[in-house]
């Protein structure tokens, strides 16, 4: 099923993004290809390509911004009502369509199912994808770009050897997509002499853990794609492991990232310094400003 069906569409989708891009001239990788890109892919999986791209990275921010009000403040809850009526709205006009005409989507498959889960959790899963499944492959993607881009000589190396899947997981591990979640403390635990109790809720911090001087010796600061082992915990471990990372594998780091810089070989990144770098639950440029030839 993936190789025959969703492979394809991957490749169909990242060409013709990267066809709308300009041949030279400066350019934002990040809201002309990174975002948008993300959102396509995503909308065909969950079985919503009719949402626009620009209505799937909006709502994600709202889910996002209303999951993280913990001052309670109104105006982030209002927002996110309004997005969840607006996807609300969406899905129960393409609900009905799927049911008549069933594909291998995440609301096919769940609408169709012989004892479908009520409609409402049906609803919610797409939501979650939605608030988690863009910002990871966007953030990844640009990071990569920005890693490649100053690291000539890495970019031309993976050119050669072909490792784009090696560069991938070294991307995701120097600047994890997520940097932190919350876990409960099940049992009474002790790490490294600190006692943690059953009942705390604690953090674990992926973007320290993928830079453990201890795992990835001197140069865990570094990008660099060809270092011996890279353990990372970016996409979690057991299960809570992200369900989307083999997605994000196979489109970013096998599809996207080698059809680029094939298609844009002289792409450059004029000023380093000019990429700004947000977040903390979720991380990565809020910009790539490039020159494509």
């Amino acid at each position: 099923m993936l190789n025959a069906e969703w492979v394809p569409l991957y490749e169909r989708l990242a060409g013709a993004y990267l066809d709308r891009l300009p041949k030279d001239g400066p350019v934002d990788l990040f809201s002309e290809l990174c975002g948008p890109i993300a959102a396509r892919i995503l909308a065909h999986i969950l079985g919503i390509p009719e949402a626009t791209d620009e209505q799937m990275q909006r709502w994600s921010q709202l889910l996002i911004d209303g999951a993280g009000n913990f001052g309670w403040r109104p105006g982030p809850f209002a927002a996110s009502d309004t997005a969840n009526d607006e996807m609300d709205a969406l899905f129960g006009r393409l609900a009905e369509q799927r049911r008549a005409a069933p594909d291998s989507s995440a609301l096919s498959v769940m609408v169709n199912a012989a004892d479908p889960i009520p409609v409402s959790q049906i609803y919610a899963n797409i939501k979650i994808a939605i608030g988690g499944g863009i910002n990871e492959p966007r953030d990844a993607l640009a990071t990569l770009i920005y890693g490649f881009l100053t690291n000539p000589d890495q970019l031309d190396e993976v050119k050669r050897t072909g490792e784009w899947s090696k560069a991938f997981e070294e991307g995701v591990r120097w600047v994890a997509p997520i940097q932190a979640s919350s876990r409960l403390v099940t049992r009474d635990t002790q790490i490294r002499g600190y006692d943690i109790p059953k009942g705390d809720t604690v953090m674990t911090i992926q973007a320290s853990s993928n830079r453990d001087e201890e795992v990835f010796g001197d140069n865990a600061e570094d990008f660099f794609v060809f270092r011996d082992k890279n353990p990372h915990q970016a996409f979690g471990n057991g299960p809570h492991h992200c369900a989307g990372a083999h997605t994000a594998r196979r489109t970013v780091g096998k599809i996207m990232l080698p059809m680029l810089f094939e298609r844009f070989p002289n792409m450059r990144l004029p000023d380093p310094s000019a990429v700004k770098w947000r977040g903390f639950g979720f991380r990565g440029p809020i910009n790539v400003p490039v020159v494509m030839g």
